[in-house]
């Protein structure tokens, strides 16, 4: 009797390179389950093995040269599959877009150097989240179909396992939700393959199902292959493929069947994934923008002034980024000794990155032509952004000394600052003033002496208040929350009520937030200590909130410009308390709101519900 239903049996092993254990743990992990792998082939001729991340791979080259070399006939034999195609399974949410597509680069560029071939389908099984962003990147990265298994469907309700994917450009990818794991144990495989036999509604589908043990690696077992082979002699079973997740896609495109479409992000599983471990957070996204910065005045560097390009540094530097924001390392959910090596991985790409960006910047300027003056001091600004605009620039200086003005290359003075030094002696200051800048390029100023120096009035600020030509802005000196933020053009008032409060929100739950999908059980809220004007001058001023709750502190610096249309808010937060976490809330005076959130190299567009 031939049997209707298919089952694609997909050998794998998930390997946390960390997570309750350090990356050199994870390096043997690796090796294990790799040679374990390859002698399950040995044994078993219709045995495949389905594995991703170039990272591990790059361990074996280094390490095991043989293993290596055996693992590059498997993948030439068609046996062991490359998917993936990135070099880590990262979390796919947090990362900047510069870091998917850096994925992507090279990862493929391994596997297609080293292992002849490149991936055809993305592959993130344990990834907390999925920003809408990610079919585009697949599909220029070669990818045209993709696997993961967060959320789930209480959390994410699915019209089918397998659908279309689309972001905001229209790019699509056929995708695949794991129904229920990526591993099993040896003796629930039966129970495993009968669960997923039970999610094909049609009596000749097919679907996926995943096996081997699993998180700290393993692969498939003897008697995962060995149960696979009776199970399918089993009448009452349906047929049992040892398979790809390539040979899945490919019948499912066959077969012309009509997937359901879904658009943009694939949320929510574990948000709190989102706010733990802050540092770890915050190194990335320095670490992400430094070695942009660097990169790219690195190449203008090297063609306008004939700098160097270290380009085997940045690669190198980039790999330990892209390490790092594996899933269980950005997500704030591995043991503490985890985060003091990504520390120093983080440290080794933010120096070499300083360096070459410091180069960079040097070899151009000292090849600007620049009127030389008595007592003239030549400052050079860039602006690494693909875009032009005015910017606020923060620079070191030796104090002014007497009739001292800051010019631009015409000759016109620009308004200058001189607000508290980051040094307490030896007659330092620190300037501030704003840039006009072209995109991705520089202008040159000049501090000169000039008798006849013109005076810029002061930004009007009080002890709680500050205005410009675009807005007002007032604090409650009681409470430190904003009181007003008046538009002046036409009179709105932006906020309904107290804004930029600190709320404290009760939260009892684990650090991944399991089953969690919205924190609104507020258990007090930050009081004022003090408002204050701390500085004032002719560029900006800044009113500096202090507030306490518990034993914890918050300082809030608000800076308003004379020249630019928004405000910046500096906060730094002291936080001691337990089984909390922290909000600010801004209660919007608008008939109808929607709130545009910055994702990977796109916008998405969310209801503020709660769940943000």
């Amino acid at each position: 009797m031939e049997k209707e239903k298919t089952l694609y049996m997909i050998g794998n092993a998930h390997l946390d390179p960390v997570w309750l254990w350090q990356w050199q743990e994870g390096y043997q992990e690796v090796k294990a389950t790799f040679r374990s792998a390859l002698d399950r082939m040995k044994e078993y001729d219709d045995f495949f093995f389905t594995s991703s991340s170039a990272a591990y791979y790059e361990w074996v080259e280094e390490n095991e040269p043989a293993m290596f070399e055996e693992i590059r006939e498997r993948v030439k034999e068609g046996r062991w599959v490359i998917v993936g195609g990135w070099w880590i399974q990262p979390d796919c949410n947090a990362p900047g877009g510069e870091s998917y597509v850096r994925q992507g680069l090279y990862g493929q560029r391994y596997f297609q150097e080293k292992l002849g071939v490149t991936a055809q389908t993305g592959y993130n099984v344990d990834s907390f989240g999925h920003n809408g962003m990610l079919p585009q990147i697949l599909k220029k990265s070669g990818m045209d179909n993709y696997v993961f298994m967060r959320p789930g469907r209480h959390e994410k309700g699915l019209e089918g396992e397998t659908f279309t994917w689309t972001s905001n450009d229209g790019s699509a990818v056929t995708a695949f939700r794991i129904p229920f794991e990526y591993c099993t144990w040896p003796r629930e495989l039966k129970e495993h393959i009968e669960r997923c036999a039970g999610e094909i509604k049609d009596p000749r589908g097919s679907i996926m199902c995943f096996y081997g043990v699993g998180n700290h690696g393993g692969g498939p077992t003897k008697q995962n292959i060995e149960s696979i082979h009776e199970l399918n002699r089993a009448e009452d079973m349906p047929r049992l493929i040892l398979s790809t997740p390539d040979d899945y896609f490919q019948a499912v495109k066959q077969s012309g069947r009509t997937l359901p479409v879904v658009s943009g992000e694939l949320f929510h599983h574990s948000s709190g994934c989102y706010s733990a471990h802050s540092e770890v957070k915050q190194l990335n996204r320095l670490a992400e923008n430094r070695l942009i910065m660097a990169e790219k005045l690195s190449v203008a560097g090297k063609h306008w002034a004939g700098g160097k390009y270290p380009l085997e540094k940045y690669t190198e530097s980039w790999k330990k980024v892209l390490f790092n924001q594996f899933h269980d390392i950005m997500a704030g959910t591995s043991i503490e000794p985890a985060y003091e090596d990504a520390r120093e991985s983080y440290g080794a790409a933010l120096d070499t990155a300083a360096r070459g960006l410091n180069a960079a910047v040097q070899s151009i300027s000292w090849h600007i032509d620049i009127p030389m003056e008595e007592d003239m001091k030549p400052i050079v600004v860039f602006n690494p952004n693909a875009f032009s605009g005015k910017f606020e620039v923060e620079m070191e200086s030796p104090c002014l000394k007497e009739n001292q003005v800051l010019v631009d290359e015409e000759g016109t003075q620009i308004p200058l600052q001189t607000v508290q030094s980051l040094a307490s002696s030896n007659g330092r200051t620190r300037l501030v003033f704003i840039a006009e800048l072209p995109a991705l390029g520089y202008r040159t100023y000049r501090l000169v002496i000039r008798e006849a120096a013109r005076t810029f009035p002061d930004v009007e600020c009080s002890g709680n208040t500050a205005e410009n030509r675009w807005f007002k802005i007032a604090f409650d000196e009681k409470t430190g929350y904003i009181s007003s933020l008046y538009k002046k053009n036409d009179g709105t008032e932006y906020f309904s009520g107290p804004a930029a409060v600190p709320v404290v929100i009760e939260d009892k739950s684990d650090t991944w937030s399991h089953g969690v999908r919205i924190f609104d059980k507020v258990k007090g809220r930050f009081e004022g200590v003090s408002v204050k004007r701390v500085e004032c001058g002719p560029v900006k001023c800044v009113i500096r909130v202090t507030s306490t709750y518990g034993s914890s502190r918050i300082f809030q610096d608000f800076s308003i410009y004379r020249e630019l249309d928004y405000i910046r808010v500096k906060t730094t937060v002291d936080w001691h308390e337990k089984m909390s976490m922290l909000k600010l809330r801004f209660p919007m005076q608008l008939n109808y709101l929607r709130a545009s959130w910055e994702i990977p190299y796109g916008v998405a567009q969310r209801e503020p519900n709660g769940e943000e």
